[in-house]
């Protein structure tokens, strides 16, 4: 991370990239054509048995995959849809991206149908057939002709391939049609899909009381301590929506360093359910993670930043901003370009703040600093 990171609302969010379909076998114009996504996908925070079933065909290793989504009736039983275009270098074609549809069964989801070479716009008819609305794709690239084709439900599924299948449809027949993903031209415009081990928010029973996974699913000693305390649950759907709003915001450059500080805080946390006092060490656990995401988040105002000067280490800057609104209080050090967040420790004197690589304590502006190893004597400005 960079100097001067911290603003007047937390850590400065980098300039996000835009950064296109470029894969060596496939042009922006063959899959992606138009300028923005739609806000219903953008919101969408998938069901965990959804994310299973994606992570179980489309993720590979090295290779990043993100989708579009959204939630809609299709069949009539007042009970909602998912509606799934997932995008990825390994996912994707010159024809188009795969689109999956999920429907609820029991506490999850199956999967119901799979098209290949679809693009957005995605939209859900009026029309109904078999009981389940048409859906209409954009077909293009690969040498098919271009346009908007229903896809028919058979009783059993859509059909598998919009371009063999699908049914033309004019300008016209688009009217009363529901969009549902809209066109979209960049990759970072979707959502990364979470991790097999990330959180992802409303996959709790649904009464807004129980944390962001499934209980029923719960096999670590920390799950269930979280399923079996009401603080903890809370503290879950906090540290889950400021994640997932993080994810969404951040550049991918931070997204990627995020996604591993987040498995190493699910590390400590199991590992803390299986010691002494576990279920303080959890909440505290829970409690740092969520501060430092709120920080990174912006959610809080910034005091002034505290410049010190390092002996033998002048010329490298050092500053703290401390920030004690929350429980833990927090510390955002910056050493050169280096930048952690420190957390309040207790203290015979003056304030100390750390975290697994950082030590920092501060008495009437003497400081002493531990940096990787690395010890330093500083005093403030």
């Amino acid at each position: 991370m960079k100097p001067g990171w911290v603003s007047k609302r937390g850590l400065r969010r980098c300039a996000g990239r835009t950064m296109l379909f470029a894969w060596q076998h496939m042009t922006l114009g063959a899959i992606l054509a138009a300028p923005m996504v739609s806000a219903q996908a953008m919101e969408a925070a998938l069901p965990p048995s959804v994310v299973q079933a994606i992570r179980k065909d489309f993720v590979f290793e090295g290779q990043e995959t993100r989708y579009l989504a959204a939630s809609v009736d299709l069949n009539g039983d007042r009970r909602t849809e998912w509606v799934v275009h997932v995008v990825g270098p390994m996912a994707c074609g010159t024809g188009g991206c795969p689109t999956l549809i999920f429907t609820p069964q029991g506490a999850g989801f199956r999967l119901v149908s799979t098209f290949s070479v679809s693009r957005p716009p995605i939209r859900a008819a009026e029309q109904v057939s078999h009981g389940w609305r048409d859906l209409i794709v954009h077909i293009g690239g690969g040498g098919g002709k271009a346009g908007d084709v229903a896809l028919h439900f058979d009783g059993r599924r859509y059909p598998g391939n919009p371009t063999v299948r699908g049914v033309p449809v004019s300008a016209g027949g688009l009217a009363g049609a529901e969009l549902l993903i809209a066109d979209f031209q960049s990759f970072t415009n979707a959502l990364p899909l979470p991790a097999a081990d990330e959180p992802v928010p409303g996959a709790g029973a649904g009464s807004g009381t129980g944390p962001s996974f499934a209980c029923s699913k719960a096999t670590q000693a920390a799950e269930k301590m979280v399923c079996a305390d009401a603080g903890l649950a809370e503290l879950d759907r906090a540290l889950a929506g400021a994640y997932v709003k993080g994810m969404k915001e951040w550049p991918p450059e931070d997204q990627t360093r995020e996604r591993a500080a987040q498995r190493a805080w699910l590390a400590e946390r199991n590992a803390c359910a299986k010691g002494a006092g576990g279920l303080a060490c959890v909440k505290a656990s829970y409690q740092r993670r969520l501060v430092g995401l709120q920080i990174r988040n912006g959610e809080f105002e910034v005091p002034a930043a505290v410049g010190y000067v390092c002996q033998s280490h002048e010329g490298t800057p050092f500053s703290a901003v401390f920030y004690n609104q929350p429980e833990p209080r927090a510390a955002v050090l910056t050493f050169g370009d280096r930048q952690e967040i420190v957390f309040a420790a207790p203290s015979g004197s003056g304030a100390k703040y750390v975290n697994p690589r950082v030590e920092f304590w501060e008495h009437h502006g003497e400081a002493a600093l531990t940096w990787d190893g690395k010890a330093y004597t500083c005093r403030a400005r």
